[in-house]
């Protein structure tokens, strides 16, 4: 599922670059092995590892959790130099471990493969978004990377990346399918693959807004206005889902 996002994105930013006339800075081979791939196939990890471990914990469990980017997105601007740490900043990344930690502790549905899937999804998110910035930010305005460029340089990698992990981890075409059962098969892929579309689409505005954010702020900014998408998840969660959250879990 994740691959065929990527995969619907790549299209997508390639038909409006064409439409458009969009112009693309193209990155020598030394700057798009050491900069560009890495951060591709850190976007891939993020997004397989989220995805993956939704399957083992509840929503919720999993928003909370992912709310630590944050974090390692401030790390990793201090080893990029993008953020220099303060007393302030040092603050909010304490309250925020706390509050993931009484969470964690609080859960009643724990699922400890799950927790780690999630919270290597959010490690990589912090070192993919400050890559992504580090992409899209220049010196020279000349050279800066428009959002819409730099998804056309990521996407085509994090489909690669994510279904290499799939036909190696889920090996989704190992199935053995008789003749009666061919139309059913048929069928249901073409609807999966629907649903997949449509995913795919929000997913790519959703991204493109994110980067256009980058671009005009920082990575820290995207972080913490993520925050209020976070809030909204966990209380559909509850009410959708049926999520049960622990007076510990609601004071984390």
């Amino acid at each position: 599922m994740s691959a065929v996002h990527s995969g619907i994105h790549s299209i997508i930013s390639r038909i409006l670059i064409k439409q458009y006339n969009h112009t693309i800075n193209q990155y020598s081979m030394f700057d798009y092995i050491t900069k560009v791939i890495p951060c591709g196939i850190a976007a891939a990890v993020e997004i397989s590892c989220a995805n993956a471990s939704l399957v083992l914990i509840t929503l919720s469990f999993y928003t909370v959790i992912k709310s630590s980017t944050p974090v390692w997105v401030l790390l990793f601007s201090f080893m990029f130099g993008f953020e220099k740490p303060t007393l302030n900043l040092t603050a909010v990344i304490s309250l925020i471990v706390i509050g993931v930690s009484l969470t964690v502790d609080g859960e009643s549905h724990y699922n400890t493969h799950g927790f780690m899937l999630v919270l290597v999804a959010a490690i990589a998110s912090g070192l993919r978004w400050n890559l992504t910035q580090f992409l899209m930010k220049k010196k020279d305005k000349q050279q800066q990377q428009s959002p819409l460029a730099t998804m056309y340089h990521l996407s085509p990698i994090m489909f690669i990346t994510m279904l290499s992990l799939s036909l190696y981890i889920e090996r989704p075409f190992q199935h053995h399918q008789n003749a009666s059962s061919s139309l059913d098969f048929a069928f249901k892929a073409l609807t999966l693959l629907s649903i997949m579309a449509v995913g795919g689409i929000l997913a790519f505005m959703m991204t493109l807004s994110e980067l256009y954010l980058i671009k005009g702020t920082s990575t820290v900014t995207l972080s913490v206005a993520g925050i209020s998408k976070e809030i909204l998840v966990i209380t559909l969660s509850v009410f959708i889902y049926g999520d049960i959250l622990t007076t510990k879990t609601y004071l984390g």
